[in-house]
């Protein structure tokens, strides 16, 4: 943790200002606290501070397959690792914003292991990014050198900041796991400056028959994270195999290879050159980001627009794009 977060933090419990009781000495400015506690001047709560990240939560909660998720994939998503521009791409056309934003502060609700956190730092904005799962262990990791960026462990609905401090909100593939989606997308406007924007996205409700996952979800979610990626990890190399060598079956072979449900053979058409065991990892991770949340809640266009409308966001879109249905909008007032 930077010592200048210190100046940003309030009370999740009451709102009041945090004090840093360990290190009982005040530290300079760009000194990083790897270990010690937080405390409420008012309320008398207190938070530790655990391997440079403060804890706001005394655990994950329903987010913890998240945190073996993002623990154990934690560059698999990551532009710069991978040698890919994905993360890029879904960035900048959901936010619609530039590449170059320095003198803003951003606010990222659910930085997993920080694949657009990344991008958030790199516009020059001053960047905080949490979430309720241990995977700020690896955003943290992946973005260690950013000294722009403050990451810390809390809950979307019950968020350690002070109010009316953020330029720009964004959270991308978040709330349809959260266990009320509209109560999660209120609960950041209180932290957006009158004449700030907020940009989320979230699953779209589908008809019916409903895609095969949600088949298999009331299965899979209840199983542990450990249980889910062992069974994972045995079978899609499997069947990984299986799909490649019936493809090659004269005439029938292309379609019944489709009925295998591990997704395309290679990614190539949409610029992702993975090697073969990339693309084994990222058909696990993938699988088990689908079937592990405990939460996995799509919503209607129609029901994501009254959102914005009940918050009284102005200049508000609200479309189909990256990981379903996009949104933005603006707090009405001017920048402060």
């Amino acid at each position: 943790m930077k010592a200048q977060l210190l100046d940003f933090l309030a009370c999740p419990e009451c709102g009041a200002r945090l004090c840093l009781i360990q290190p009982a000495a005040t530290p300079g400015q760009d000194l990083e606290i790897e270990e010690g506690r937080l405390e409420c001047a008012a309320c008398r709560a207190h938070y530790p501070i655990l391997r440079s990240l403060p804890r706001f939560v005394p655990s994950e909660m329903y987010a913890a397959s998240f945190g073996f998720q993002w623990n154990k994939f934690p560059t698999l998503q990551v532009d710069a690792v991978m040698n890919n521009d994905l993360s890029h791409r879904r960035f900048f056309a959901t936010t619609g914003w530039p590449t170059q934003l320095p003198g803003q502060r951003i606010l990222e609700a659910g930085c997993g292991s920080g694949r657009f956190t990344q991008l958030a730092v790199e516009t020059g904005a001053e960047v905080f990014s949490f979430d309720l799962s241990s995977a700020v262990e690896a955003a943290h990791a992946n973005n260690r050198s950013a000294s722009n960026l403050h990451v810390f462990q809390a809950s979307i609905y019950q968020i350690p900041l002070r109010k009316e401090m953020f330029d720009k909100i964004f959270c991308m593939g978040v709330i349809q796991h959260c266990p009320d989606p509209k109560k999660a997308f209120l609960s950041l406007l209180p932290f957006l400056r009158p004449g700030g924007e907020i940009v989320i996205d979230v699953y779209a409700k589908n008809g019916f028959p409903p895609p095969l996952k949600y088949w298999v979800r009331p299965v899979t979610k209840r199983m542990s994270p450990e249980s889910l990626y062992r069974t994972l990890a045995a079978t899609i190399p499997w069947a990984f195999k299986l799909k490649k060598w019936i493809r090659h079956l004269p005439a029938v072979g292309p379609k019944v290879a489709a009925l295998v449900p591990i997704g395309p053979l290679s990614h190539v058409a949409i610029g992702l050159n993975y090697s073969e065991d990339e693309l084994k990892q990222v058909k696990i991770l993938s699988a088990f980001d689908m079937l592990s949340p405990r939460y996995d809640l799509p919503q209607r266009m129609e029901d994501v627009r009254q959102w914005f409308d009940e918050a009284g966001l102005t200049k508000t879109e609200v479309w189909f794009g990256y990981n379903g249905i996009n949104a933005r909008g603006r707090k009405p007032g001017p920048p402060e």
